[in-house]
């Protein structure tokens, strides 16, 4: 028989502290929010197939380097589905928006050995905005599979941005990125915080939290699930092209659901979405490159250094 959502509760309940913590600076890391032997199997998974069967979208920063992301909506019951729905990290997302979410989608950010590219300032929901999203009523929980330091390039978060407005968005060549303008305004006037992590650990964070991440300069690779989650009360309000963001209830899970092996594989049976490979990224839905349409041609960096090479963090 099956356990309905409602019966399904976690055991690592956020704590009022947490919860306040999170709304005061936009973010919260968890330490050993999952145990290591969870986190094992993707581990594994990863260095078997480091190309994640070919499902990797290859994304240009600033600079012209590149570094690589997969990504998903559907939730089976292989490890990558299974890990969104886990009650202790859906529990926590609805916490955190104080209502019913959903998944939005997932992705994995994996940054190789000597990796040089770097992940830009943004706020993911200036990017969800153009996909008919209303509010910025998004949660993200971010799993540590390996050690992030600010050497491989961990999280860097502004704290308290998320109190800040939408920031438009800016190009350069094949790049996407907030704009520059502001992004040098806000960090003289908030700390930038290191999000280093231990395997494990979990850091949620605000859809409107500016963050990047620099280049990996370590021998290392260092990898991270993200789990995006929406408010139900915040589903885009068009519907063509954005059919894989429409409201889906999550079937969620025992928080003993990895460790009691109740999952099929992790990479082989997953449904991730096709890569965006070439200039249109006619093999995916659009996720990181169907998004030239809503970048103000005033803010085109294309052909020209970029904006953030001197900005001092």
């Amino acid at each position: 028989m099956l356990t309905s959502k409602a019966e399904i509760r976690t055991t690592r309940s956020l704590t009022p502290e947490q919860i306040a913590q999170y709304h005061k600076d936009g973010f919260l890391i968890i330490r050993g929010f999952f145990d290591l032997d969870e986190i094992e199997p993707m581990r594994k998974a990863c260095e078997e197939d480091p190309n994640v069967m070919g499902y990797q979208t290859s994304i240009v920063d600033t600079f012209g380097k590149v570094y690589k992301v997969t990504t998903w909506t559907d939730l089976q019951q292989s490890y990558l589905g299974v890990v969104p729905r886990l009650a202790r990290v859906v529990d926590g997302a609805e916490a955190l928006l104080g209502e019913e979410c959903y998944h939005w989608h997932s992705k994995i950010l994996k940054k190789d050995p000597y990796c040089e590219g770097t992940v830009d300032w943004h706020q993911d929901c200036a990017f969800w905005y153009h996909n008919g999203c209303l509010f910025p009523h998004f949660a993200t929980c971010t799993i540590a599979i390996t050690a992030n330091t600010k050497e491989n390039g961990c999280i860097q978060m502004v704290k308290g941005s998320h109190l800040a407005s939408r920031f438009d968005m800016a190009r350069g060549d094949q790049a996407v990125f907030a704009d520059p303008k502001r992004v040098k305004e806000i960090l003289k006037r908030l700390e930038v915080v290191d999000c280093e992590m231990e395997p494990g650990d979990v850091m949620f964070f605000h859809g409107n939290t500016l963050h990047c991440s620099g280049p990996n300069r370590t021998g290392s690779p260092r990898t991270v699930i993200h789990c995006h989650y929406n408010a139900v009360s915040n589903v885009p309000f068009w519907v063509e092209g954005q059919e894989h963001h429409q409201y889906k209830p999550i079937e969620k899970l025992p928080d003993s659901t990895i460790k009691d092996g109740n999952y099929s594989s992790v990479f082989e049976q997953h449904h991730f979405h096709p890569n965006e490979e070439g200039e249109t990224g006619d093999g995916g839905l659009g996720i990181f490159k169907k998004q030239d349409w809503y970048i103000s041609l005033e803010d085109d960096y294309s052909g020209k250094e970029s904006p953030f090479a001197n900005l001092e963090v």
